[in-house]
């Protein structure tokens, strides 16, 4: 087939802005996930590091000092974006956890002295940060923390059906146009 050279300019014309345009949407998606993710991440590391500063250690375990503190709404409840925390002994055995968790437990990662994990509790997407807890310069245990992520998911799933829409159509006038 011979394309006529107008049509081979607009045919180059097109390939050239559909690679751009992947290339800028692509990068649109990628910082806006890691803003969302760090900005997760940050509330996430506050929760763990001022929940750390509320516990004291009695022989080999670890419990929270004030306890009244866990009967406010947001350990009580799932519904309010909650913030899930347990403590853990130097071997990973559960010492102390807020009552939110009911019945569950956060999972421990043991090859891991610290980091953010991604985990699901009741089929919904939960971030999780673990935390070493030192006494002396030593790990006495470690402290994890959750939150939900579906907000954040959602909102990243929003994006990139937005930008995938977009891009299609753009594509698509661009082909009428030229």
């Amino acid at each position: 087939m011979n394309f006529s050279f107008k049509k081979r300019i607009a045919f180059h014309y097109m390939i050239a802005t559909a690679i751009i345009m992947a290339v800028v949407f692509g990068v649109i998606y990628m910082v806006v996930q890691t803003t969302v993710f760090r900005h997760l991440d940050n509330d996430l590391y506050y929760e763990a590091e001022k929940h750390t500063h509320e516990i004291k250690f009695s022989g080999d375990r670890i419990q929270f000092i004030n306890k009244a503190e866990w009967e406010e709404r947001e350990h009580r409840e799932m519904e309010v974006n909650p913030v899930f925390i347990q403590l853990l002994n130097n071997s990973g055995q559960l010492m102390d956890k807020s009552p939110n968790l009911k019945s569950d437990e956060l999972p421990f990662n043991n090859t891991q002295s610290s980091g953010y994990f991604d985990i699901k509790l009741h089929n919904k997407s939960i971030r999780q940060i673990q935390l070493p807890i030192e006494k002396g310069g030593q790990v006495k245990g470690y402290i994890l923390a959750a939150m939900s992520s579906e907000s954040s998911k959602a909102v990243l799933g929003m994006l990139r059906n937005i930008l995938l829409a977009s891009y299609l159509v753009v594509l698509v006038g661009l082909y009428f146009t030229s």
